[in-house]
C-alpha cells in the first residue's frame, strides 16, 4: 500500500469519526463530500462502513511509525524508553479521540484481544522494538518468540483500558504505571546474570569435561546449547 493510499485512509477514518461524532452515522454520500473523494475511491480501500472506523485503532501505529522516523537518535532509545515514547504517544493520540475511544475501544479492541489489527499491529511494533535493540541478554532471546511480543502487546491494551478508568489527575496513576512496567521489562531482558551462568555452563561442557563426566545431562546441555546457537546466528 503507498503512502497515499495510508494517508486517505486515515483521512477517511478521521473524517468518519467526526461525522459519527456529530450526526451518530456517517452515509459514504455524507464522507465522500466531507473529504473530496468519490465512493468508489473509499470502497477501494475500505471494504464496509464498520471498517473504516475501526481502521482508528492499527492507523495509531502507523502514525507513530512514520513520526519517530523523524527523530534521529530513536535508535539510541533503551528498550523501557522506546516502549514508554510509545504508550505516552498513544494515549495523546486517543485523548484527542476520547469520546469515540471510550465508545468503542471495549468492542473493536480490547475484548477482540490477539484477533484486533490494533494488538497485531502493537505487536509487530514491540518486535521491531525488541529485535533491533542489540543491549537485549542473549539468555532473554530464548524466551523473546512470537508469544512473547503477543503478550507484551496485550498487556498494553490492559493498560490503556487502565488510562480510560483512571481518574487521577493528569492520568498520573496511569504514566506511573507505565513507567513500572517498561522499567521492569527493561531490567528482566537487559539482565546479564543468565547470560554469564551460560557462559560457565558451554565453558564447563567445552573444557571440563562435563560432558564426559555426566554423560547423558552434558549432552544434553552440549546439544541445547548447539540448537540455540543455530537459532540466533
Amino acid at each position: 500500500m503507498t503512502a497515499e493510499q495510508i494517508n486517505d485512509k486515515i483521512e477517511f477514518c478521521e473524517s468518519a469519526i467526526d461525522l459519527v461524532l456529530t450526526k451518530s452515522s456517517f452515509p459514504i454520500a455524507q464522507l465522500s463530500e466531507a473529504t473530496g473523494k468519490t465512493a468508489s475511491q473509499i470502497y477501494s480501500l475500505f471494504p464496509n462502513k464498520k471498517t473504516i472506523l475501526k481502521y482508528y485503532y492499527p492507523s495509531i501505529v502507523i502514525r507513530y511509525s512514520s513520526m519517530i522516523e523523524e527523530i534521529e537518535d530513536f535508535d539510541s532509545y533503551s528498550i523501557s524508553e522506546k516502549l514508554s515514547n510509545f504508550i505516552f504517544t498513544s494515549f495523546d493520540m486517543l485523548d484527542d479521540r476520547k469520546e469515540f475511544v471510550e465508545e468503542t475501544f471495549e468492542k473493536m479492541v480490547f475484548k477482540k484481544g490477539c484477533n484486533s489489527e490494533f494488538h497485531q499491529e502493537v505487536t509487530a511494533l514491540f518486535k521491531h522494538f525488541f529485535t533491533s535493540d542489540g543491549r537485549i541478554a542473549v539468555s532473554a532471546g530464548f524466551v523473546m518468540k512470537d508469544y512473547f511480543y503477543e503478550f507484551i502487546a496485550k498487556e498494553y491494551l490492559h493498560i490503556i483500558k487502565f488510562w480510560l478508568e483512571d481518574d487521577s489527575n493528569g492520568k498520573e496513576r496511569s504514566f506511573a504505571l507505565t513507567d513500572k512496567l517498561t522499567g521492569f521489562v527493561e531490567e528482566v531482558v537487559y539482565n546479564k546474570v543468565l547470560d554469564k551462568g551460560f557462559d560457565l555452563a558451554k565453558y564447563l561442557i567445552s573444557h571440563a569435561g562435563l560432558a564426559k563426566n555426566i554423560p547423558l545431562f552434558g549432552k544434553w546441555i552440549e546439544s541445547w546449547f548447539k540448537d540455540n546457537e543455530v537459532e540466533n546466528e
